[in-house]
């Protein structure tokens, strides 16, 4: 009866330290899983947080100029309002989704922009603490090229609670934007 009771014994202690041997191998495994994706992000610049969240576009735009705000930016200063008005008519920030080799390489802007570029100037109305104006230009291969493939929307809102709202689109746009057709359309070119 005690042998009986000392393998008992015996086995409990052994699956105890199996166990505990099994947990530290998982725990040192998820420790160094936690130390390499920490280097990752040491490296690329990337957190968590920012790879889980998606961009999402601004209410009432279309998810095609999701996460706009993070796109190279043509200004480098904001663009104030034009006296005397203008169609876009506030401080203007001018984003495309491509990067400064892509569209200056050897650092001196080429035209045209490539197909599947996409531009998009935002305004914030005068008197306003919101974008309350959303142009966007987006270069599609065949799509219209009477105007070199870009096709061109505006989207405006009065509130910053409010989703925008289609105000403008082709002929009112391009009959403009022809004014600088020789550098591709763009009024902005990068600094």
């Amino acid at each position: 009866m005690q042998n009986r009771k000392r393998n008992k014994q015996g086995y409990s202690v052994s699956l105890g330290i199996a166990f505990m041997l099994i947990f530290g191998v998982m725990f040192a495994a998820c420790v160094e899983e936690q130390q390499i994706t920490e280097q990752i992000q040491e490296t690329t610049g990337e957190t968590d947080q920012e790879s889980e969240q998606p961009a999402v576009a601004l209410p009432g735009l279309p998810e095609y100029v999701a996460g706009y705000e993070s796109w190279l930016k043509l200004n480098s200063e904001p663009i104030p309002p034009v006296p005397g008005g203008d169609p876009h008519n506030g401080t203007k920030n001018v984003f495309v989704n491509k990067d400064r080799e892509t569209i200056a390489p050897d650092g001196e802007q080429q035209f045209p922009y490539p197909d599947g570029s996409i531009v998009v100037k935002e305004a914030t109305r005068p008197g306003k603490d919101y974008i309350g104006l959303i142009a966007i230009m987006r270069k599609i291969e065949g799509g219209n090229p009477d105007h070199n493939d870009w096709e061109f929307v505006e989207y405006t809102r009065s509130e910053q609670a409010s989703d925008f709202t289609l105000l403008a689109s082709g002929r009112i746009c391009w009959t403009c934007h022809s004014r600088v057709e020789d550098i591709d359309y763009v009024f902005t070119e990068l600094d």
